[in-house]
């Protein structure tokens, strides 16, 4: 009889977690762009420019069609991750990345998801990662079908000229969706 319980038990362990219903879903964002398109030179950016914004990429991806019919959006995260190899020059350095729904005019039309500080200083690399969580924005973009993706940097110079390259190393969307019954 106590073999009998504990074969029960086990049996009913795996059937314990499913009473939730989530799906969760990691879109890696870099695999959905072209390669080139993660790596960008900025500069040389001359004395007399004080600000200088610089497009990093900016595209309109294909995600998961249909997920928006099925689950309604429990949480989303975004893991970003960027290099910059400044070879001349200090900055301070807004980094921003922007995910915004297909129906919205532009990705800049919305606030950045990530906006990271990043002081530049000559010959130096510099990495940055952060995670964002519970971003509304996020979680509304990812639930359709397309999402409009940017990332720029806008650029605060101190000694000129600014010139480096800077590369994304990350950018991951993790979306827990539920299905309500």
């Amino acid at each position: 009889m106590r073999r009998f319980l504990w074969i029960a038990i086990l049996a009913a362990l795996p059937l314990a977690g499913c009473g939730n219903r989530n799906l969760i879903l990691t879109v890696d964002v870099l695999s959905f762009m072209d390669p080139a398109s993660r790596q960008t030179s900025y500069g040389p950016i001359p004395s007399g420019v004080p600000v200088e914004t610089v497009t990093v990429f900016q595209d309109s991806l294909s995600l998961l069609q249909g997920v928006g019919d099925l689950s309604r959006v429990a949480s989303a995260s975004l893991k970003v991750g960027a290099s910059f190899d400044n070879t001349s020059g200090t900055a301070n350095v807004e980094f921003q990345v922007y995910v915004a729904p297909e129906t919205a005019a532009s990705p800049f039309s919305v606030p950045p998801i990530a906006d990271l500080p990043v002081q530049l200083l000559p010959g130096q690399v510099t990495n940055v990662n952060t995670t964002i969580n519970a971003s509304p924005i996020l979680a509304d973009a990812l639930t359709h079908d397309r999402a409009k993706v940017a990332v720029r940097m806008i650029f605060t110079g101190t000694t000129f000229p600014i010139q480096g390259t800077e590369t994304l190393t990350e950018l991951t969307a993790i979306v827990v969706l539920k299905q309500d019954l």
